[in-house]
């Protein structure tokens, strides 16, 4: 079956931890008592950041100091998180992502890794405030040494954040390609 989900061009750090001979895979509605503490942290924070983004859009132009006050506050909180989220990254179990989306990413490995394998997911993307805690399945890639990670248990409001992040990412590569452009069509023509 095709991904319903769209990729982008995205390299992000992830931890990919393989589950060992008798580990489970847990059904997502356990997901959440799996979930490092953090990584429910910096989630909550994105849910309520997102929510006042939508209040902060309602509000007229004479309240941009209060709108200013408010991303600082969030920007120091976005810190602090990012402090304590990096205690949960492994050097030994890191890679960095080529692509990203809502159903997966694809990464490079020097080490061999085995098609079908089962992993813990610890994907970071501390730009957006996102860090996905999930399970997923790794399968080889014809290129050597490139591989695709499916989430197979993921939150769904993980993944939601992972499309946000995707669709940014993506209007910021679109931005950069039109200006790109943008200045190939003013230079003059020698």
């Amino acid at each position: 079956m095709a991904n319903p989900y769209f990729s982008v061009e995205y390299s992000a750090q992830v931890n990919l931890i393989p589950l060992q001979q008798g580990d489970t895979v847990p059904e997502v509605v356990d997901l959440e008592a799996d979930i490092p503490a953090p990584f429910r942290l910096i989630s909550e924070v994105t849910r309520i950041d997102t929510n006042q983004a939508r209040l902060l859009r309602n509000l007229d132009e004479h309240a941009s100091e209060l709108v200013e006050i408010i991303n600082q506050q969030s920007r120091k909180i976005d810190l602090v998180l990012s402090h304590v989220l990096a205690g949960q990254d492994d050097p030994d179990c890191r890679y960095r992502t080529l692509t990203l989306g809502g159903g997966g990413f694809r990464f490079e490995s020097r080490h061999p890794m085995t098609d079908g394998q089962t992993v813990r997911i610890k994907l970071f993307l501390p730009e957006h405030s996102v860090a996905v805690y999930a399970y997923g399945e790794v399968h080889a890639e014809e290129q050597r040494g490139h591989y695709r990670c499916d989430f197979t248990v993921i939150r769904e409001q993980d993944r939601d954040a992972l499309i946000r992040a995707s669709l940014q990412q993506q209007a910021k590569q679109l931005k950069a390609r039109a200006e790109q452009r943008a200045q190939q069509n003013d230079k003059p023509a020698s």
